[in-house]
């Protein structure tokens, strides 16, 4: 960030920008699922950072398909209030829903459900994990981070996702709230530092025109509702960069198709056996034949469909499931400062009570990852915003998330708070928080009754990364006079539970099969494939999404899973 102390200290706020102009329709990137081949040279399966890549840079020479399990979406298509936004929950149900919230009894995982995949619900943070975590990575891997070899694939990533960052200039009071508390621990003698984030934002750069894919694209308006979806198109998500230039490659896309299972066929070629959602009429079974097959259906999804194939037969690591990891995720809440903050998305409608600008939903962070910290005790505090569809949501579950929410004098305190600012007002001098650490990686992910992935990890409230971040972020809201809160999910009265949105592990790289399900390239290791010296994999099946990651990267893991898919391509004949 230019001028980073100035905005430290201070910024005045300036107006909001101009609404942006229609956008134009979009030209659609998927197909209809009847319109699908019976036989293709690639298939991938899923179409988030992991399998955008690999087709953007797999199409051109190949017959090639994307599957994706949910519809295509365009910006006018995404909620804008707090009903809306519910009915877009994926379920049994309503299979083709934007949100994919699956709750479970110690964790709670959010991903998309998309063309796009989570880039379209994401806070789009396009950064690099520390170079020294990756002592439990294939060898390989570890060698080309040490070696500089991931650099160039990383500047590749960010170059196609047009990474940004916020400046003074665009007067975000979030910003200036997070990064003045961090310099006040900082003075207080915490080893921490501030520092401003690239995003995946169009901040500045396409003002209603086309991009470097052709695809049109307005300027961010600061609303803070990147995380319900993008209504003004400025969001560099997956269906603006990676996927169109798939298309133009040659790659189909196709949306609508969920994977089921694979097998392997005696040709040694694959059959990827799925269900189609047509827009209308009931779904139909099918199946597609494919020399080369790559999961890339993230965590919980390339996880499901391997564990479904095992149970059909193939066989795999006796490491699938586990290693999974929740990114060291923790929410939490500084309310009711003395700072008035601007965290209330405003979507769009006009900004409410004279509040300009927003922002992107996460901007600056607390970066406590200083040189010699153990790697274990390392993490980030991002600033966050509220979306507009759930400000209502928020107003309501407040007062019980409070510490002590359920003891009559929070209660008390939580009224008297409203009774000074009323209930916008104390949330908007609030300041949502998003933690990043280091877990151990415990977690087991498994079929339930149904055949659907579900994460087990009875211990996981018990780690310290979230005792660790819940105490400085406590510090942080007292720097402005504000009380810390958790998440509400994390209550007692809403089950305790953590949730992350960075979901990782499942299908964890490692150098030997009994350590992981597949290769530093992503390829699945074969059990029963023989050979003394040499690790057997299976031709033509690889994982290349965040189910590959043996362990937490303390770090928003786009950029990572990016540039992996980035290196998996070019090693793709190897």
């Amino acid at each position: 960030m230019a001028a980073l102390g100035s905005l430290v200290a201070g910024a005045s706020l300036a107006p909001s920008p101009a609404r942006a102009a229609t956008a134009p329709p979009r030209t659609p990137l998927s197909r209809a699922p009847g319109q699908l081949a019976p036989v293709y040279d690639v298939l991938v399966i899923g179409s988030g950072y992991g399998g955008a890549v690999m087709a953007a840079r797999l199409a051109p020479g190949r017959s090639l398909a994307v599957l994706e399990r949910g519809k295509e979406w365009s910006p006018d298509a995404f909620a804008t209030g707090l009903v809306d936004t519910l009915a877009q929950f994926r379920t049994a149900s309503a299979p083709l829903g934007l949100f994919d919230y699956r709750a479970g009894g110690t964790i709670d995982v959010l991903s998309g459900n998309g063309v796009g995949g989570t880039s379209l619900i994401n806070s789009s943070v396009v950064l690099a994990p520390d170079r020294d975590i990756f002592g439990r990575w294939p060898q390989a891997i570890q060698n080309a981070y040490a070696s500089g070899a991931m650099d160039t694939y990383e500047a590749r990533v960010r170059t196609m996702l047009g990474a940004d960052t916020v400046t003074e200039a665009d007067a975000l009071r979030k910003s200036w709230f997070h990064l003045s508390t961090t310099a006040a621990r900082k003075r207080q003698g915490a080893q921490v530092q501030p520092r401003a984030l690239p995003i995946a934002v169009n901040l500045r750069r396409y003002q209603g025109q086309p991009n470097a894919q052709g695809v049109w694209q307005a300027a961010c308006t600061h609303c803070g509702d990147c995380v319900t979806g993008c209504r003004v198109g400025a969001k560099n998500s997956l269906d603006v960069n990676y996927l169109p230039l798939a298309r133009s490659g040659g790659a189909q896309i196709f949306a609508r198709i969920e994977v089921d299972w694979i097998e392997r066929l005696p040709d040694g070629r694959w059959r990827v056996h799925y269900l189609a959602r047509p827009d209308s009429g009931p779904a139909v079974s099918g199946s597609v034949v494919a020399a080369s097959v790559i999961l890339a259906a993230g965590s919980l999804g390339s996880t499901q469909i391997l564990l479904r194939s095992q149970a059909r037969g193939l066989a795999l690591s006796p490491a699938l499931g586990t290693r999974f990891s929740t990114n060291g995720d923790l929410l939490g809440l500084a309310y009711n400062t003395r700072v008035q903050t601007n965290v209330m998305g405003f979507g769009a409608a006009p900004a409410p009570f004279g509040l300009k600008r927003v922002g992107p939903t996460i901007t600056s962070m607390a970066d406590y990852r200083a040189a010699g910290t153990p790697v274990a005790q390392r993490y980030l505090i991002q600033d966050a915003a509220i979306p507009s569809a759930l400000v209502d949501a928020l107003r309501l579950a407040m007062p019980l998330a409070a510490p002590g929410g359920s003891d009559f004098p929070a209660l008390q305190r939580i009224a008297r708070d409203v009774a000074k600012r009323g209930t916008d007002g104390a949330l908007n001098h609030s300041m949502v928080y998003l933690g990043i650490g280091h877990d151990s990686a415990s977690g087991k992910v498994e079929l339930d009754a149904n055949g659907n992935a579900r994460v087990l990890w009875p211990g996981i409230s018990k780690e310290p990364f979230g005792q660790r971040m819940r105490a400085e972020m406590a510090l942080h809201a007292q720097a402005f006079g504000g009380r810390y809160a958790d998440s509400p999910r994390s209550s007692p009265l809403f089950g305790g539970a953590m949730t992350t949105v960075h979901p990782l592990g499942g299908c964890p790289m490692a150098d030997r099969v009994e350590d992981g399900v597949v290769d530093a390239d992503g390829r699945v290791f074969n059990p029963r494939g023989g050979g003394q010296t040499a690790q057997a994999v299976y031709p033509g099946l690889r994982v290349i999404d965040g189910a590959i990651a043996p362990a937490s990267l303390g770090a928003n893991p786009l950029l990572t899973i990016a540039a992996l898919a980035e290196r998996a391509a070019e090693r793709f004949s190897q």
